[in-house]
């Protein structure tokens, strides 16, 4: 049998999973010198497809070897295939450097696979110094050649603001384009510039559609936000029932936040029967996962003796697994318990550390605390200046607070000049909100 015709007849075999019997003549075209046979031997031994070898190491260097063998004889796709050889160290010793040149040599053949692998490395500085602007070229290249994953990324890149100005509208554009090539990824994204008018006209009916279009096509974070519009009535009729069927499919799926929704519906009994021991077996099934949210939520769970038996110490241990990552709330609670010695040693600058981290991300609490701690001097060192700050900063997110300390600041000249209209329009907005404080110092005034 020619060559040509054992290739044929092994596509069919391999068409009809009959894995094994495609191997057989693929070898027999290989011992020929068929760079397709080659090519498909090493995709046989890299999926364990009709190959006899149980070891996934021998196997690896089996499909390093047949994609280098058919790379050096310029076949496109084991060019690629041997860039990700080296690349991962698979049947290899890892070399970041010749990962990129038959990613190149793959490119120069019009891979597009090859393309975004390049664009991804550059932009990452994996196996390459990053650079932003080759990144996009490469994109850019492949998207040209009408490429999803080109098209997903270009807009990205547009999106992001990464090798290229941003732009939203033209971000849109790619993903449009992307997501009519059957990208499930650019739907989920093209929804979110539904959700918030980036690009388009903000539009939270049209959001949903896409976003559950991207969920039937089994992407985890869109099943879990076709959830999460359920539950709250965005862009579509409330219904609980979805929103846990949904989130159930995003879960399935591991997406770490869906396992936190639905701790937070078994907690409160939104949607389910009440059940804070389910609760929690999702919220630590989440957290295994990452979702700080998930584990500031078992925070509190021992913090405050939900379905447990209160642990002031485990609920600080939740507190700063979240805080370190950068959750707000997870971070201002942390310092709580340093500031009481709730399950740790009190220690006042750890307090101030983790109120700082916490106003700085925007906690409007964590911002008024910060100003009285810079404006008292406890764990940091005085300055009234960095307190009136940190008031501003929460006053201005209508923390009644920070507004009445802010007037008060104003009235008084401390880190700052005085200013009775300053003080008076502070006292006034916190007044509004119904603080006793304000509405004397407003008499007084």
């Amino acid at each position: 049998m020619e060559t040509k015709e054992l290739c044929e007849r092994a596509k069919a075999l391999y068409a009809e999973k009959n894995y094994i019997e495609a191997v057989k003549l693929w070898r027999a075209a290989a011992e020929q010198n068929d760079a397709d046979a080659l090519y498909m031997l090493g995709i046989c031994h890299n999926y364990n497809l009709g190959v006899d070898e149980a070891d996934e190491t021998a196997r690896g260097v089996a499909a390093s070897g047949y994609f280098l063998q058919a790379a050096a004889l310029g076949h496109a796709d084991a060019q690629c295939f041997a860039g990700l050889c080296y690349l991962h160290g698979i049947g290899t010793e890892q070399n970041g450097a010749k990962a990129v040149e038959w990613f190149e040599k793959a490119a120069l053949q019009n891979s597009t696979q090859a393309m975004n692998n390049l664009g991804l490395l550059y932009r990452e500085g994996t196996a390459v110094e990053a650079d932003e602007t080759r990144s996009f070229a490469w994109f850019e290249k492949s998207a040209a050649l009408h490429d999803a994953t080109g098209l997903l990324y270009e807009g990205i890149a547009y999106y992001e603001g990464c090798g290229v100005k941003r732009d939203y509208k033209e971000a849109v554009k790619r993903y449009e384009q992307a997501a009519q090539l059957g990208s499930a990824e650019a739907l989920f994204r093209l929804g979110e510039c539904y959700d918030d008018g980036e690009g388009v006209e903000e539009n939270q009916i049209e959001a949903f559609r896409l976003y559950k279009l991207a969920a039937q096509k089994n992407h985890a974070k869109a099943q879990c936000y076709v959830g999460y519009c359920y539950e709250y009535g965005t862009g579509v009729a409330r219904n609980m029932k979805e929103a846990i069927g949904w989130y159930e499919v995003s879960a399935r799926n591991n997406y770490f936040q869906a396992y936190c929704n639905l701790g937070c519906c078994y907690e409160v009994g939104n949607g389910v029967k009440k059940d804070m021991k389910t609760a929690i077996e999702y919220y630590k099934k989440g957290a295994e996962l990452g979702s700080l949210d998930a584990i500031y939520n078992l925070g509190n769970v021992y913090a405050f003796g939900k379905g447990v038996k209160r642990d002031d110490a485990l609920a600080a241990e939740y507190y700063a697994r979240a805080a370190q990552s950068g959750h707000a709330e997870a971070q201002y609670n942390l310092a709580q318990h340093f500031s009481s010695g709730r399950g740790v040693e009190q220690d006042e600058e750890a307090a101030a550390f983790w109120f700082l981290e916490a106003a700085k991300r925007g906690d409007s609490d964590a911002q008024c605390k910060t100003g009285l701690l810079f404006m008292q001097g406890e764990g940091v060192e005085e300055d009234p200046e960095q307190a009136v700050f940190w008031f501003r900063k929460a006053a201005s997110q209508g923390d009644v607070d920070a507004q009445y300390l802010l007037g008060m600041c104003y009235e008084e000249g401390l880190g700052v000049q005085a200013d009775r209209g300053e003080a008076y329009e502070w006292y006034a907005r916190a007044a509004a909100q119904g603080d006793g404080r304000a509405k004397k110092a407003l008499k007084k005034l």
